[in-house]
């Protein structure tokens, strides 16, 4: 009778990888396939469906400015926005497309995990010193790593979450970058030609394109020393290759340094934290938490832990507030630990406990970012599959040891595991198939979260026929919950007035009341400044029919803003913004613009919006100026357009004059 493995490993060698791949692509596609008919979720909205470049009638006349339109991360990502603009070009906003080629990139990065991992595991089985089999062979658990990656319901927010395709693309060239630099470290190792020009090629031109993708990117060379510190060692055809050391201080050391004195000083003197309910030294308290629940959720995850959001948890004040935070510390510490020691008895598992934690420390340290979000995992969790396949069937037992029960058992063990990671993300993928399917998964299994039960309460009001519905009233009730939950932003009381006003019903006025206490007692994130300026265009668009009571505790709301937040541009812009539009009060707006200009010179839009004042006040003069200084500011030529409709209305308002 064929054991389990024998039965898998039938075929010939070349055969078997390209059948297990085809198999775990087709096997990929089923379980993502009920969620393609999903909608847009929370960022996609910001980055995609309210980025007017992307519309195709302005794609078509400016393809260049959309490329560049993400305002994420210091390098806009213009890559993903490539991608994303090339498919609005064709299939507009449909949400199906652009979900569809998630898990295109998903399945072929998945190609890519499986060569890495059959490369790196080929390479530690060949170098041992003790030549007796594993309990599974080498083939195999490249195999069974690729599934456990590739079905981990972790990973279904970086595949059906629309905008993450910036965390898969991003991914994909670190992942190539990668292999690069393997082939090349392969050649110096065998005493073949080309190896530095693949090694060098795949450090500096894989980091390239995976930063302009997203920054995650910058990891790969990282990435590319811890493979060389636990698995390569530094073998060149003769021994150590001291070029290596070189190597790694133009692309890892150097770069770092410099992100790092960039980035520091703004985090220590809590500049970089003034939008979050949170200090460095609570996120980095927290941060060990997280990193623990990821663990969980990538070993054990369970339908109630995995979620779109995770804003609902508990930040920690010390280091027993909870008490979980020095537990937490105490864990990574000892996993650390344990993988250094452990460096060169067991490769694979010292490889994957670094290889995860390392590829955490960009956005599980002192970086100002949210504490929690699964995609985060979406290339670190293959660090966890390794070390924990690694530890389950690279073993070396005794003749005695090695009987056919115990290898069935650890095999059918493991796939047992992926088969219930298949199942789980079929769930999800399911539930994230339907809009209010998801939201009311969201909202029941995360209670605590504001996100979650505002996203619930905004799907409620969608889908109602008019104000007179009881799903209205549903939706309504929702949001008013919402509202309460701790650290709940704006958007609950900005969704209820908006509704109110809209269809002619009274807009309370404890909904400005809380407005104004949310906005004295917690920091003012991007989702109240977004919040504020619905509200302000909701009235410029005629949308919301305001009452003289409703526009005056608008204008208070957004007053008490600005004097509670005097330095904040995007606070004293949104106040010009009022004025000019709302109240028509023309000299205090552009008061205000020069303000919010003398705070922030360097952003595009406020010229833009000063210039446009200046033109219609018919100051010709100080026009011009401005227009000059916003073609300073069009360094990539994102602006064109803009600049060249600026110029255009004062060509007519001077011959209209």
């Amino acid at each position: 009778m064929l054991e389990v493995e024998e039965i898998l490993l039938i075929g010939g060698s070349m055969v078997r990888p390209v059948f297990f791949l085809f198999l775990l692509s087709v096997i990929l596609m089923v379980v993502y396939w009920p969620g393609l008919s999903g909608g847009f979720v929370f960022d996609d909205y910001g980055n995609l469906i309210s980025n007017s470049v992307l519309s195709q009638g302005t794609l078509s006349k400016d393809f260049w400015s959309a490329i560049w339109s993400s305002g994420s991360g210091p390098t806009d990502r213009p890559l993903a926005m490539l991608t994303f603009a090339t498919q609005a070009l064709y299939t507009g906003s449909d949400p199906w497309p652009l979900k569809f080629i998630n898990v295109l990139i998903h399945m072929v990065n998945g190609v890519l995990i499986y060569i890495l991992s059959s490369q790196v595991i080929c390479f530690v089985f060949k170098q041992r010193s003790t030549k007796r089999d594993w309990l599974i062979s080498p083939e195999l658990l490249a195999v069974l790593v690729t599934a456990a990656w590739l079905f981990s319901p972790m990973q279904l927010t970086a595949v059906l979450y629309v905008i993450q395709r910036m965390e898969s693309l991003s991914a994909l060239f670190v992942l190539g970058g990668l292999l690069c630099y393997w082939e090349g470290r392969m050649r110096l190792i065998g005493g073949k030609g080309f190896a530095w020009p693949l090694i060098w090629t795949g450090l500096v031109a894989g980091t390239l394109l995976a930063t302009f993708s997203k920054e995650t990117g910058v990891m790969l060379p990282l990435y590319a020393f811890l493979l060389e510190w636990v698995v390569l060692r530094g073998r060149g055809v003769g021994g150590f290759e001291p070029k290596l050391i070189f190597l790694f201080i133009v692309t890892l050391v150097l770069p770092g340094a410099a992100g790092l004195l960039l980035t520091v000083p703004s985090a220590l003197n809590g500049n970089a934290y003034a939008g979050r309910p949170f200090d460095l030294a609570q996120r980095l308290w927290t941060e060990g938490r997280v990193l623990v629940d990821y663990l969980h959720w990538l070993i054990a995850p369970t339908p109630n832990a995995l979620s779109l959001y995770h804003d609902d948890i508990l930040v920690s004040t010390g280091w027993f507030s909870p008490w979980t935070t020095a537990a937490s510390w105490v864990l990574i510490a000892l996993l650390l630990g344990l993988a250094v020691r452990l460096r060169k008895r067991a490769q694979l598992f010292a490889l994957g406990v670094l290889w995860f934690f390392c590829g955490q420390a960009l956005v599980s340290t002192y970086l100002p970012l949210e504490l929690v979000y699964e995609h985060r995992n979406y290339l670190p969790s293959w660090g966890i599959y390794i070390a924990l396949l690694g530890l389950a069937s690279a073993w070396q037992p005794a003749v005695a040891e090695r009987s056919k029960v115990l290898r069935t058992l650890v095999l059918s063990g493991i796939i047992s595991m992926i088969s219930l990671f298949a199942l789980f993300t079929a769930i999800r993928s399911q539930i994230w198939g339907n809009p209010y399917r998801l939201a009311y998964f969201e909202a029941t299994t995360h209670p605590e979260s504001p996100r979650a039960n505002y996203d619930l309460a905004r799907n409620m009001l969608i889908m109602s026929p008019d104000a007179k519905s009881a799903i209205f009233h549903m939706g309504m009730t929702q949001m008013a919950k919402t509202s309460r939950l701790p650290g709940a932003s704006l958007q609950a009381e900005q969704a209820m007035i908006f509704m109110a006003a809209k269809n002619n019903l009274k807009v309370e006025s404890m909904w400005w009341i809380d407005m104004r206490r949310k906005i004295n007692f917690q920091p003012m994130s991007a989702e109240d400044v977004s919040a504020l300026y619905a509200l302000i265009n909701c009235s410029n668009n005629n949308v919301c029919k305001y009452t003289k009571q409703d526009r005056m505790q608008l204008g208070n709301t957004l007053l008490f803003a600005m004097e509670r937040y005097p330095k904040d541009a995007a606070v004293v812009t949104l106040y010009a913004n009022y004025a000019a539009n709302v109240v028509h009060n023309i000299p205090l707006a552009y008061s205000l613009m020069q303000r919010a200009l003398a705070i922030m010179p360097s952003n595009f839009n406020y010229w833009n919006n000063l210039v446009t004042m200046q033109v219609a006040l018919g100051e010709f003069k100080n026009a011009q100026v401005g227009i000059e200084r916003m073609r300073e500011l069009n360094g990539k030529g994102i602006y064109d357009s803009a600049i060249r409709i600026a110029e255009e209305s004062l060509v007519n308002k001077k011959s209209a004059s």
